[in-house]
């Protein structure tokens, strides 16, 4: 029986699946591990990448399309896994060197409090200048190892920044234990089922751990819609579980364009991002401060959800 279960929702991962498999094989763990893919009916290959997977045992479960779920489908994975420890990981999340998993679970090992533990997300080599400086400024880029522990009361005791800060928690690398996972499961969620879980298990007595030894290079590429609908979707769940409205009203929507905008344009220059991405930096802030703050008057207004969602 593997003592790490590797869990990764898949949709046409073809890309990136072949350098995360090899980097699950190459681990060395205690115990050993296994992958489950969640595989949501992907058509580009995917699934053939996974059957002919070498040097780690790979199960796959199908998803059928439209009941993907970002906290159900990572529940059934959980459910299916043999490991003590579950470790989360997004199709294109590359764990770096081959002590990744080991030092991901070593929190969880060395403390039972612990309920689960996020590793230290690194950007891409060719990520751009606005995309890198705001992952590095985001916890779960802390050079610094961390233990959280928090009261119910002490969390609706903080305001929804603060809070949210204290339910720190990204399943693009993570690892949880199983026991734990199974009694408080990730809620259903179209997005941050995480956090939501974080909050959760630190309102049951748990603990969750930053552990920066366990690093994953993740980043993704700056494009206008993709960005606004990030947005929409993340600070949608967050007016939702934690009250966050960053931007609240038009007049501070036109504010936070501005000052944004001024910003991405000024980082993408000074980090010879190509004249492309430099012209694009304004229109790109634009989006994304758009769906900060069209996700929560949404929210607020109590409207459906988009389709895209």
């Amino acid at each position: 029986m593997p003592c790490v279960s590797v869990v990764v929702p898949v949709k046409d991962g073809a890309a990136h699946l072949p350098a995360l498999l090899a980097a699950v094989a190459a681990q060395q763990v205690e115990g050993g591990a296994e992958l489950i893919a969640l595989d949501s009916a992907s058509r580009d290959g995917s699934r053939g990448l996974l059957a002919a997977a070498r040097g780690v045992a790979v199960r796959v479960l199908d998803v059928a399309a439209g009941e993907f779920d970002h906290g159900a489908t990572r529940n059934r994975g959980a459910r299916e896994a043999s490991g003590e420890f579950v470790a989360f990981l997004s199709q294109d999340a590359l764990p770096v060197g081959p002590r990744y998993l080991e030092a991901l679970v070593e929190p969880l090992r060395r403390d039972p409090r612990l309920a689960g533990v996020t590793a230290r997300q690194i950007p891409r080599a060719d990520c751009d200048p606005v995309t890198r400086a705001r992952l590095e400024a985001s916890p779960v880029a802390d050079t610094a190892a961390r233990v959280t522990f928090a009261t119910a009361d002490a969390l609706d005791a903080l305001n929804p920044l603060e809070r949210l800060r204290r339910c720190s928690f990204d399943d693009v690398g993570s690892a949880v234990r199983r026991e734990v996972l199974l009694a408080h499961p990730f809620p259903e969620a179209r997005f941050g089922e995480d956090v939501a879980w974080a909050d959760r298990v630190l309102r049951a007595g748990l603990g969750l751990a930053h552990a920066p030894a366990a690093e994953v290079v993740h980043s993704h590429p700056r494009r206008a819609r993709a960005l606004f609908r990030r947005r929409y979707l993340e600070h949608r769940a967050l007016a939702e579980l934690f009250g966050l409205d960053t931007v609240p009203d038009v007049a501070r929507l036109a504010r936070a364009v501005l000052a944004a905008s001024v910003r991405d344009v000024a980082l993408s220059w000074r980090g010879r991002a190509s004249f492309a991405d430099c012209l694009l930096a304004a229109p790109r802030a634009a989006a994304e401060v758009a769906g900060q703050y069209a996700g929560p008057r949404d929210a607020r207004l109590r409207r459906p959800w988009p389709r895209w969602a």
